[in-house]
């Protein structure tokens, strides 16, 4: 679906990726009571509006595709396959596109790690996984990260909104930066506030301009 909302059918060979990343969901992510899964929204520095999620496992693969530098472009829900598969009709919405800085894009379908030898889910995949080979697009299934590095991520995440970090303090905590220090240590050198330093800190390891072993 376009950015405008009209709905656009074509054929796979035809369908143009980069269109797609800056398009809009094409199926409603639905709320009631009881439903076993979380949907939500997610605030994307990348693209610097809210992507809608389905599942808690979603979010956080949209957490890891905003925190990759290497990612300039995330749509979710982003387009209908639909074809013939050996005599079976299938569609499927993949969860994710990725667009990457060195043009490519990647398709990602989320799923529990337990769910993903489903045979139904199985053939869904692998049949996806046929169409995404035809066109050269790289197909991921995510079943979760690390989740050591997810945690540290999620904590790095709370200084990613460039509009509450102040810059005096980032420039402060650059010019204190030195390899080996720990976040105590680097805030206290700053002679910047606790809370602001920890944030500018925070803002400078989102955006890589310091690196820490996350796990």
């Amino acid at each position: 679906m376009s950015s405008d909302g009209d709905e656009r059918s074509t054929t796979v060979g035809n369908v143009r990726l980069s269109s797609v990343v800056q398009g809009l969901p094409v199926r409603p992510i639905r709320s009631f009571a009881g439903q076993k899964h979380y949907p939500g929204l997610f605030w994307s520095v990348t693209t610097r509006t809210h992507l809608k999620y389905e599942s808690l496992l979603e979010r956080d693969r949209l957490l890891m595709a905003d925190f990759d530098p290497e990612v300039v472009g995330i749509a979710t829900q982003p387009l209908w396959l639909v074809g013939d598969d050996d005599g079976a009709a299938r569609r499927h919405v993949p969860d994710l596109l990725l667009s990457r800085s060195d043009g490519s894009f990647v398709v990602v379908d989320v799923k529990p790690a337990d769910l993903v030898t489903h045979p139904k889910v199985a053939a869904v995949f692998e049949w996806t996984s046929r169409v995404c080979a035809s066109q050269c697009w790289r197909y991921e299934v995510w079943t979760g990260a690390d989740p050591i590095v997810l945690a540290n991520i999620r904590q790095i995440a709370a200084g990613r909104r460039s509009e509450f970090v102040d810059e005096t303090t980032v420039a402060a905590v650059r010019s204190a930066i030195r390899p080996g220090l720990t976040f105590g240590q680097l805030e206290s050198a700053t002679k910047q506030p606790r809370w602001a330093a920890r944030r500018a800190v925070l803002w400078l390891l989102w955006h890589h301009e310091l690196r820490a072993d996350l796990t």
